[in-house]
Formats: C-alpha cells, structure tokens, sequence
C-alpha cells in the first residue's frame, strides 16, 4: 500500500525539482540572448528585449508551481500527519539516499520526506528516550550500549549486513552490549546532527531501564565525524553522558574531507568561472552535509558565513578526540598493499587512507591515534567495513 506521506513528500520534491530546474533554463537562456547581442544588456533593463518577455514565461511558471504546491499541502498535509509511517526497508533505503542528497532542502521545505533522528533497536522500532515505553521495547537492556551511527545516504538497514553478519548482534552475543542504530538526516550540516545526537544520548543514559556503565559509539564514514561533533558540543552544552563512553570506533570516517567531495566542489568552483557552465554547476545545489565532506567540517563555525561553494582553504577549528575515550579507527584501501599506488592514491575509493587516519600536515589538526588502534585493511572498499567479517573481528578483539 503506497503511504499517503510518502506520495505528498515526493509529490512536493518533484514541484521544488521542476521549480530549480526552470531557475536553470532561465539563466541560461538570459546569457545565451545576451552574449548573441550585447545591445540586449542595455535594452533587457527597459524591457523591450525577447529575454524580458521570455522572462515573464518563467514567472509564470514559478507561480503556477507555487500554487501546486500550496494545494499540495492544504490537501494532504493533514492526512500525512495523522497517519503511522513505517517504510518498507528498500523504501527507507531510497528515502536515506534523497535524504543525503538534499535532507537540507527536505527539512526547510517541510517536506514529509525529511528523517528525523531517532535511535532503533535491533528488531528495528523506533525508540523514544524518557519514555515509559522505553523498558518493554528494551526488556533485556545491558548496562553496555553500542550506538551504531551510519554514513551519508545510508540507514540504520545498512548494518544489518548484505554478506556476513550484524555487527551489533554480534556485540550483543560476544561482549553482552545491547545495541542501538541511529538514523538520520544526513543532508544536514555534520554539526547540527552532531548536536542533536549529543542531546538525544544525555536522554537516553538518564532513562536507560539500568544503570548505564558504558556507553561505546561506532561510525561509519560521515557516521563517525557526527560522533565527534557530538562529544565536542557535550561539552558546550554540560552534558555528562561522555563519562561514560569508553570507546569510539570510526570506519572510514574522512576527518579531513572525503575525495570525491573535494574533487566534486573544485569542479563546481570551475565550471562557476564560465558563463555558459555556470547554470549547471549542479553541485553547488547539493546538501550541506555533503558540503561538510569537502574538508570535514565539525562545528558551526566551520561553515558559519562562509559560502562553501567557493574555492576556500580549511577554515576548521581544530576539535581533538575526546579525553577519557579509547579512540579506534579502521581505514580500507583497494589496492593489495597499503603502499601501492591505487591504495595511496583512492583508498577506499571514497576516503583516502590519511584522511581515515586522521594524518594531517597542520599538527593542530592532526589526530593523536596509538599505532595499536589503528588498523588498514587492504582489498576492501568503503561500503565493505560495514559487514567484513574480518573487520568485525577486529572491533570486537578491541572492545573485549
């Protein structure tokens, strides 16, 4: 049965599609009549020229789109509202991808698309911390919690494993920890997740049905910098529940920006010097959280009153890894050998292998990680450390 929500949410995302795509054609249209005849500058600002009567084409369109919308939401904004969402897993998984790609939009739009953050326990409902429910839905709840924290366009389905295991399960029957997946918007900037995870932890140590003893915290890949913000905002905002987390483990985490973000933010930055590229320079039209990516922005301040489609240098605050934390990190590379060039060169096709690392040449940004905890596991992509079982047996060797 198709979800009322889920027709409103796609049905307002295609109107805001179509309504971008007509900003596009505009302005490419506006520079191909202008370049063709330069006399059109002066006379499009009298409104003589085609280019202003095409112009009120576009405005007609932008307002019969805004009207759609707006019917949109007077007829089924209710109906949305009342009814109980679940998604099917590969609806989820679709809804996460659009959710990476522009959750920012999703959420200021109001769209029914947008995730909330919520935690889910291993038979995959939905928890909500300080409530009475919270002990039926965990009635063998441990002293020892993993949270599990996905990557970009992900979902909490993603650890349940394609090949070879769950990692949270297998936690639960090695070490006795009850494990938890969060999901998230992860087109939101790192930081306001960050933030928001860290809040939600606070509640959820302080209604936990047993004495928590030990809180550990798994990322992967965008998934273990919104750790890092959050530890660092626990102490902005009081909040204790970093006494009790022991171990931090990242998988793949880029803490100094991911490759293809970089690589996918120099094009825009090209393509916005040329008049004529500059309309579909798309990428400047994707999520914050996949902004962030670019360098491994953490905090507010990392993007606060910066234009981050512009070529600019690393403006981060140096955030170092939570004292009191045993600090684990995991990077893949796709080549035989660490040192071979498509290793030293790709990584793990998403994340170089200094970048996971934490290897920086600014010694203020630069990681201080034991050798021992950390560990490079070779022939392996990004997507493969969430269910190798080789890399279980890794986290699990360390979280004895």
């Amino acid at each position: 049965m198709v979800s009322i929500r889920s027709v409103h949410g796609s049905a307002q995302l295609l109107l805001d599609v179509t309504g971008g795509v007509t900003d596009i054609v505009e302005k490419m249209h506006r520079t191909i009549a202008r370049e063709v005849n330069p006399l059109n500058r002066l006379r499009d600002m009298t409104g003589e020229t085609p280019v202003a009567k095409q112009g009120h084409t576009y405005r007609i369109i932008q307002s019969t789109t805004s009207l759609l919308k707006q019917g949109l939401h007077r007829s089924l904004d209710g109906l949305s509202a009342q009814e109980e969402w679940e998604l099917s897993p590969q609806s989820l998984k679709i809804t996460a991808a659009l959710n990476g790609v522009c959750g920012d939009h999703l959420e200021a739009s109001g769209n029914p698309l947008a995730i909330s953050m919520h935690l889910r326990n291993s038979r995959g409902e939905k928890l909500q911390p300080g409530s009475t429910s919270l002990s039926t839905m965990i009635p063998d709840a441990s002293p020892r919690i993993a949270v599990l924290v996905h990557g970009l366009c992900l979902s909490h389905e993603y650890w349940k494993g394609h090949n070879e295991g769950n990692l949270g399960t297998e936690l639960q029957s090695a070490h006795g920890f009850t494990p938890l997946y969060l999901n998230y918007n992860t087109g939101r900037h790192i930081s306001r997740n960050g933030r928001e995870l860290s809040q939600q932890l606070q509640r959820l140590i302080e209604t936990w049905p047993v004495e928590v003893e030990e809180l550990t915290l798994i990322g992967h890949s965008m998934g273990g910098l919104v750790i890092r913000s959050a530890c660092w905002y626990a102490g902005e905002l009081d909040l204790p529940w970093t006494s009790r987390l022991k171990n931090a483990v990242y998988l793949g985490s880029p803490h100094h920006g991911a490759a293809l973000a970089k690589a996918g933010h120099l094009l825009t930055s090209v393509m916005r010097q040329f008049r004529y590229a500059s309309p579909f320079a798309l990428v400047r039209h994707t999520s914050a959280g996949i902004k962030d990516l670019r360098h491994g922005n953490l905090l507010d301040d990392d993007w606060a009153g910066v234009d981050q489609d512009d070529f600019h240098p690393d403006y981060r605050k140096p955030v170092p890894l939570h004292e009191g934390t045993r600090h684990y990190f995991i990077a893949a590379a796709i080549g035989k050998q660490v040192w071979d060039l498509p290793s030293t060169m790709l990584g793990d096709l998403l994340v170089r292998l200094d970048s996971a690392r934490g290897q920086h040449s600014d010694d203020l940004k630069k990681l201080s990680i034991c050798a021992e905890d950390c560990r490079v596991f070779e022939k392996l992509n990004h997507l493969d450390l969430l269910d190798n079982k080789v890399v279980h047996e890794q986290i699990l060797g360390w979280l004895a």
